[in-house]
């Protein structure tokens, strides 16, 4: 479960949020719509701890999210961003590192899995030892994608990850986050393939109001 409780912010001198409040059951599904600088990111970020309000509470799993927990509770989300600088080198290599992580350790690498996501994704199986730097946008989003689906978080947050992608493999992405059931998702997009999904919308207006 997801909530956010009557949360005011100001950032950079701009209101952007006052007294909003959403809930998102376990399981559930939020698209979080807007025009640019209307805050999506910034409510990804403040469920990641990297942002606190300046009023109201944030609560993940019934907890509220303070600096003491911060850590814990957000190794039970991933985070794809719009933002496809993820790191250099081979992409075997980098998702190694990923799971070197000291909250990643857990989890074993299992190349099988990421090759059939390859798949999944329309990835050719030979990306998996590619450079990063070689890599189109579209490409890094779905590596990025694919790195964030092998960490098996609870809690997916998608942060326009369909930006970079033609119609057939947005299809492709939203079909396959749609179909796991038992993750939450919250979503920032401007595709409208993401609001056909009948997926509840939380419409961000001027200062975070809400529709």
């Amino acid at each position: 479960m997801i909530r956010f409780e009557n949360i005011s912010l100001t950032l950079n001198h701009r209101p952007l949020f006052r007294k909003l409040s959403v809930e998102v059951p376990a399981g559930g599904r939020l698209i979080i719509s807007g025009e640019s600088g209307s805050g999506k990111t910034t409510l990804l970020k403040m469920l990641l701890g990297f942002v606190f309000p300046d009023e109201g509470k944030v609560f993940i799993d019934k907890q509220e999210l303070r600096l003491r927990n911060v850590w814990q509770l957000r190794q039970k989300m991933a985070y794809v961003s719009q933002e496809m600088q993820i790191g250099r080198g081979p992409v075997d290599r980098f998702v190694r590192e990923i799971l070197r992580f000291k909250n990643n350790r857990s989890i074993n690498y299992d190349q099988g899995k990421m090759l059939r996501l390859m798949d999944d994704f329309q990835l050719g199986r030979d990306t998996i030892s590619k450079n990063l730097d070689d890599l189109s946008g579209g490409e890094l989003q779905r590596v990025a994608i694919i790195v964030t689906l092998l960490l098996d978080r609870s809690v997916y947050l998608l942060d326009e990850v369909t930006s970079a992608l033609d119609q057939s493999l947005k299809e492709i992405i939203v079909h396959y986050f749609s179909n796991l059931k038992e993750k939450t998702l919250i979503i920032s997009s401007h595709d409208t393939i993401w609001h056909e999904q009948g997926f509840p919308i939380l419409n961000l207006g001027k200062n975070g109001s809400s529709s």
